[in-house]
């Protein structure tokens, strides 16, 4: 008889150390959440990148390859490369 109260005396102390630790403890903050209009800044800044890029490998490609004649084989591998890359 004395065993088993004091294994339910241990349970209930173990019960209450339990709650007050859940009680007292810190809970991480909330993560921010990104709101819609973020997400469409975000996606706006990234195909306003991609679309500087191609406009770039566009004036690369104009600049070595556009209207030449009698291109030498480096000349002509560069250029497709750079046509490749559009």
């Amino acid at each position: 008889m004395e065993l088993s109260r004091i294994v339910g005396t241990l349970a209930l102390l173990l019960a209450v150390v339990l709650v007050a630790g859940y009680a007292v403890g810190d809970e991480p903050p909330p993560p921010i959440k990104e709101t819609i209009q973020q997400k469409v800044e975000q996606k706006e800044a990234a195909r306003r990148a991609a679309m500087a890029a191609q406009q770039k490998r566009k004036a690369d490609f104009a600049k070595r390859c556009s209207g030449k004649t009698g291109l030498s084989e480096p000349e002509l591998e560069a250029c497709r490369a750079a046509y490749r890359k559009l």
